[in-house]
């Protein structure tokens, strides 16, 4: 049995293993396509939050009131879509093996 990909010795004493972290990566969130909806329904809940204000400041406050009902809505959606996102489980690569294949050095 052999390994598809590259494999690399277990280290012998206690050091942290940094080739195969399990936390993810910085900026990971923000690469993956999958919570951009979100991120761009908090975006339009900013900017309609602001729009609010300065619409609040200028003397409309009815029309303030929908826009920051919209702007509130806006966000909490986002955040909803990016908290399901990030609860699903992330596809794997062809790359790794299933959790139940052993990874199995070659020539062993």
């Amino acid at each position: 049995m052999t390994a598809e990909g590259p494999w690399e010795i277990p280290p012998l004493d206690d050091a942290p293993d940094i080739a195969r972290a399990t936390e993810p990566r910085p900026g990971i969130t923000l690469a993956d396509a999958r919570n951009w909806p979100g991120f761009v329904l908090l975006i339009i809940g900013g900017l309609v939050a602001v729009a609010a204000a300065v619409i609040g400041a200028v003397g409309f406050p009815g029309t303030a009131f929908i826009f920051a009902l919209v702007a509130m809505a806006a966000s909490l959606t986002g955040i909803a879509l990016v908290l399901v996102e990030r609860r699903r489980p992330q596809p794997r690569t062809p790359d790794q093996p299933a959790p139940w294949q052993p990874t199995v050095p070659p020539g062993a």
